[in-house]
């Protein structure tokens, strides 16, 4: 009996060991946002983005709809990083994911994040918690356009993670983001 719960927790020793050096990031801090809870009133511009699932404000019946204007209302912070789309590096302008989230009350462990042409992906919130994931909407100061890969454009701090530099995160840099479901 002694050996059989050794062996076990040796092999969830090793487990949890594996996981920690498989993305390579575990010097990297979990963080949390300072944003408080937010009330959004319906948008008075264009949507640029439609928020469903497991959340608290909402500003329909079952989803937050979004402007330009009431994302920008969120601390801004910049990420000067490069690309795989991009040429050099570029000053990406946006709020922090996880701030959205803190404002929006959510409490999800998953997003996915769907663009424009339908093209979707999940992002584990941990990524968001980990890194400075940020929405962009500006790019070297200039809003980004739908030719751009705006309105929105989830960027990952490509340049300050050497990790991140592969395709499992560029795949899930959304650009022509316009709808987010958060869920578990």
């Amino acid at each position: 009996m002694f050996y059989k719960m050794l062996f076990t927790f040796a092999i969830l020793g090793l487990v949890s060991c594996s996981d920690q050096q498989q993305d390579g990031f575990s010097d990297v801090k979990v963080r949390t946002s300072s944003v408080k809870l937010t009330d959004f009133s319906a948008p008075k511009g264009n949507v640029v983005l439609k928020i469903s699932g497991d959340f608290s404000q909402k500003n329909t019946a079952d989803e937050l709809w979004l402007d330009s204007a009431q994302i920008e209302k969120l601390p801004q912070i910049i990420v000067n990083t490069t690309t795989q789309w991009t040429k050099g590096e570029s000053e990406f302008k946006g709020p922090l994911i996880r701030d959205l989230l803190s404002a929006i009350g959510s409490k999800a462990s998953l997003i996915s994040a769907t663009a424009i042409n339908e093209y979707k992906n999940d992002i584990p919130i941990a990524d968001i918690n980990k890194f400075n994931v940020i929405l962009a909407m500006q790019k070297d100061g200039e809003v980004l356009s739908i030719r751009e890969k705006g309105p929105l454009w989830i960027i990952y701090p490509w340049s300050s993670h050497e990790g991140l530099k592969n395709d499992r995160y560029y795949s899930r840099s959304i650009w022509q983001l316009v709808k987010i479901n958060l869920h578990d």
